[in-house]
């Protein structure tokens, strides 16, 4: 039976398609995608969005381990993008979906079919506020 990501315990309120990938990391065993990742409404992390910013998004970091198989097409296809904080990202995750074991990732990084336990989803804390800031 496939199934979406919003159905995966841990990434209710998430949306992945406008997050943006920060970085993507194989070692033995183990994917990571660091993001900036968009929360909804609904997410118990919600916060009003920061200045400039047209939605919450919040430092996370998705974890797949231990990773049994994994096929990574397509890797040169896109290049990163520089913001203009000059943070480099790789767009967006298009798809996350399961079937089984099996998952599928796809963005503007490529395709990944992997063979994992239940991915885990964890966001940073949010940032300390400035002192030098008033209220």
């Amino acid at each position: 039976m496939r199934d979406n990501y919003p159905n995966f315990p841990g990434f209710e309120s998430v949306y992945l398609e406008d997050s943006y990938v920060l970085d993507i990391t194989v070692h033995p065993a183990v994917l990571s995608l660091q993001l900036d990742l968009l929360l909804l409404p609904g997410h118990p992390e919600y916060g009003a969005p920061s200045p400039g910013d047209r939605a919450c998004f919040r430092r996370a970091t998705i974890v797949f381990s231990p990773v049994c198989d994994l096929h990574w097409t397509g890797q040169s296809v896109g290049r990163p993008a520089i913001d203009a904080s000059g943070t480099l990202d790789f767009g967006s995750v298009g798809c996350l979906t399961r079937d089984q074991d099996n998952y599928e990732l796809q963005g503007d990084w490529g395709t990944i079919l992997l063979r994992s336990s239940s991915p885990s989803l964890s966001i940073d804390p949010s940032p300390s506020p400035d002192p030098n800031e008033t209220a």
